[in-house]
């Protein structure tokens, strides 16, 4: 078995272990999110999430801050980095401590640079991976943010959704796509925009990502028979219209919404980390029908380390 596959399949376990973890959001407080890749991807969906139940906060890449240090009033700065040595993060994290702004990291190895400088850490390494595209820990990660807004056990859903994955996903004959279509709202535009990531890093594919209704304008026209969609839905009238066009045009789409392909619970948006398991698991079985080892992508690292 692939480190990869089984840092998806663990993730129900992991999850089970996050009831020993205590974060939470407060209303009264500014956050900004600052990451790379996918931790990047975890303060945006994290963002919409809080704006969307009236919490403020905002997100920015590492690089943005380290390149023309700067960085937006906040009063919390919570800094993503898996391995806790990502460069423009640690940067960043200095950067950010300078302007008088408190600093979490948030880790999967411990005695990490991030841990070093920020004022507080959260060290989750019971997730530490030894793959290079981040798959459960990224899970787990957003699990905590959402837990930080509204707690829920994510245990044994997830175990049901990794199920639901592996059936659907292995009855789809991926040799037949070269294109990968993600699109969502809201939080799950941030899901589309991993999922994106997850397989242009695992399987090196041609991907993009996209609000549902913005596919039609302009998008739409690369759409072909090579097309896989996958649409995180929030089951309304216009995005289910929408599977329909594209189904009509020779296209095939996945949707993993309350009533799809892969069904999720409906939790108002908090079910989002169920979201991106069937997406890992896609990402996983198209890297493997391509013949690619998805534990050491082409020309990627577990950290990006500047000279």
């Amino acid at each position: 078995m692939s480190y990869t596959l089984d840092e998806i399949i663990r993730i129900p376990g992991m999850l089970e272990n996050l009831k020993n973890v205590k974060f939470n959001f407060l209303k009264d407080t500014n956050y900004l999110f600052v990451g790379c890749g996918s931790s990047y991807n975890l303060g945006f969906i994290t963002k919409t999430l809080l704006n969307l139940n009236g919490y403020k906060a905002d997100v920015v890449t590492s690089g943005h801050v380290m390149l023309f240090n700067k960085v937006q009033k906040s009063d919390i700065a919570i800094l993503i980095t898996r391995t806790g040595e990502t460069t423009e993060t640690v940067k960043a994290a200095q950067i950010i401590k300078n302007a008088g702004i408190k600093t979490i990291g948030i880790t999967c190895t411990k005695n990490s640079t991030i841990s070093k400088i920020c004022d507080d850490s959260i060290i989750l390494d019971f997730a530490e991976e030894k793959s290079v595209v981040m798959t459960g820990s990224f899970v787990l990660i957003l699990a905590m943010f959402v837990n930080g807004i509204k707690y829920h056990d994510f245990s044994e859903e997830s175990q049901k959704v990794l199920d639901l994955s592996d059936k659907i996903i292995n009855t789809i004959n991926l040799g037949k796509y070269e294109h990968f279509v993600f699109l969502g709202y809201d939080e799950n535009l941030g899901v589309s925009k991993e999922g994106a990531l997850k397989l242009q890093e695992m399987a090196l594919q041609y991907v993009e990502y996209h609000e549902p209704l913005e596919y039609r304008h302009g998008p739409i026209s690369r759409l072909t028979e090579k097309t896989l969609v996958v649409i995180n839905s929030k089951d309304t009238a216009e995005e289910k219209k929408l599977i329909k066009d594209i189904k009509k045009l020779g296209a095939t789409t996945l949707e993993i919404s309350f009533e799809g392909d892969i069904s999720v619970p409906n939790l108002n948006g908090f079910e989002v980390p169920l979201r991106l398991i069937p997406i890992q698991y896609l990402g996983y079985k198209k890297a493997i029908q391509m013949g690619y080892n998805p534990d050491t992508p082409k020309n990627l690292s577990k950290s990006v380390k500047l000279e």
